[in-house]
């Protein structure tokens, strides 16, 4: 029977509802957010201030929101996500931030209205860690005979959070058309950590030792700008509204980045001209490089979003979408050619041996959303949306590229979740004279979804840093939350012409 132990084949998770690729995690606003997210035609609500400028001059009140994802269990699962049987997974109980939205007073003649928002719209923490002791059939016969002891190991952390701040403008036309514009800093951190080793003992005379091993640590900031344009139109029972969100530009950010390889005792190929045959020998190499104060450019996509509203005053019916356009690969930094490397010869490009890359896919993402009115003081609402993952597939490739030889001169990528999400919320709001009280229930999921296997310590070679071909593996992924909201109503109305 062979010999297995998988001491910490886990993942200690704090999964915030969504996750690194996804734009639609949260929903902002009292309202918004008890009906999924479907305000980009009109709810009369603070959160017009992120969904569609416009619509402020179509809100009654003048008042202040908060709203929060207080608590969730988050639950995920990835099947052999560090190979073939050794499944990783966990559940986490977890607390998520508060948002504050709000609108400027004015006087009951001003046709301008100004509106601000304080925004979380992505916040991702995810930790895992792996070990496996078991041996393995990895040289030849001839050199170590029988199976080598052997011992793999990783740790993964990152955490990625956004903090958005957005001042809106709100002109109203006439009684049915309004324009308004929306301008939108975006505060980006990530952090991000990964360890990789792997050990074997050889059937020699001598029982040598071969080792190999990856560090990567990652840390940086950005500051971007985006502005979003809104028009809106609102007749009797029904309103509309259509807003187009800029590509960002990037204001300032820096990062520093640091990366070594090793391997000890090794077999590798000696040979640096490709033309010529190899020459194999045991030997030791290694890669290190660290810098720091690097410019950094993080990216925001084109996004169109529409939607209309039904509203008889007792039934609320709301749908929206948005589409986020592509983003080809870039940089989020651009190291320089200085690194370490021994022997001298190693076919190592320092500018690419720190590169981040990124990219983006384009993703529709669609909302309904229902509002029943009860009584004066009870309404009940529900909704569903899709959030879709922009993560582009074709670093799945990469990642089989880098397993086969760990040195090479493939650039980091940073992204995890690969999955699509699919929100359902259901909640009550229970109304005062000057203030609504929102509760309310999220349950989100993904079936069938894959995500990039943090190591693979099925079948490893000493050609691949004694790992195995790492490809992708199924998840699952599960999260159930807690909604509260708050607004209070500083006066009955904002005196509209």
């Amino acid at each position: 029977m062979k010999r297995l132990v998988l001491l910490c084949c886990l993942i200690q998770t704090l999964v915030c509802f969504g996750q690194d690729t996804h734009y639609w995690t949260y929903r902002f606003g009292t309202k918004a957010a008890l009906m999924g997210g479907p305000a980009v035609g009109g709810l009369e609500d603070n959160s017009s201030v992120v969904y569609n400028p416009a619509l402020l001059s179509f809100v009654k009140n003048i008042s202040v929101s908060l709203n929060a994802n207080i608590y969730q269990l988050s639950s995920i699962n990835a099947k052999d996500g560090a190979g073939p049987g050794l499944d990783v997974g966990s559940s986490q109980f977890s607390a998520v931030p508060t948002t504050v939205s709000g609108l400027i007073p004015k006087r009951p003649s001003n046709r301008l209205t100004i509106g601000y928002a304080i925004i979380v719209p992505t916040e991702f923490t995810f930790k895992a860690s792996a070990r496996l002791e078991d041996p393995k059939a990895i040289v030849d016969d001839v050199e170590s005979k029988g199976l080598e002891e052997y011992v793999g190991q990783f740790t993964h952390n990152t955490r990625v959070s956004e903090n958005l701040v957005a001042f809106a403008f709100s002109y109203r036309i006439n009684d049915k058309w309004s324009i308004g514009y929306s301008n939108q800093v975006i505060l980006r951190t990530h952090t991000y950590s990964k360890t990789e080793l792997a050990r074997m003992i050889l059937n020699n005379a001598s029982s040598s030792l071969v080792s190999t091993g990856e560090i990567q640590s990652i840390e940086y900031s950005n500051l971007r700008y985006s502005g979003k344009l809104g028009i809106a139109f609102k007749s009797g029972n029904w309103s509309a509204g259509l807003a187009v969100t800029s590509p960002s530009l990037v204001l300032s950010g820096k990062g520093t980045v640091a990366r070594d390889v090793t391997a000890n005792n090794l077999t590798i190929n000696l040979q640096p001209n490709p033309a010529k045959p190899p020459i194999f020998s045991r030997a030791n190499i290694s890669a290190n490089d660290r810098q720091t104060d690097l410019t950094t450019t993080y990216k925001s996509p084109l996004a169109i979003s529409g939607g209309f509203v039904y509203d008889n005053k007792r039934t609320v019916f709301a749908v929206s979408a948005e589409w986020f356009g592509s983003i080809a690969q870039y940089n989020i930094v651009s190291p320089e050619d200085d690194l370490f490397k021994r022997p001298t010869n190693l076919a190592l490009d320092g500018s690419k041996f720190l590169k981040i890359n990124a990219s983006n896919k384009s993703v529709l993402n669609v909302a309904v959303g229902v509002q029943q009115t009860i009584n004066p003081k009870l309404s009940l609402s529900t909704g569903f949306r899709t959030n879709n993952s922009f993560y582009d597939r074709a670093y799945d490739d990469e990642v089989v590229k880098t397993s086969r030889k760990t040195l090479s001169n493939n650039a980091i990528n940073l992204d995890i979740s690969s999955w699509n999400i699919y929100h359902f919320v259901f909640g009550g709001t229970f109304s005062q004279e000057r203030r609504d009280i929102s509760l309310g229930i999220n349950l989100s999921f993904a079936s069938e979804g894959t995500l990039k296997q943090f190591a693979n310590f099925d079948k490893p070679t000493e050609a691949s840093f004694l790992l195995g071909q790492q490809t992708t593996s199924q998840v699952s992924f599960l999260s159930y939350g807690l909604l509260l909201g708050y607004t209070f109503r500083f006066k009955s109305t904002n005196g509209r012409q």
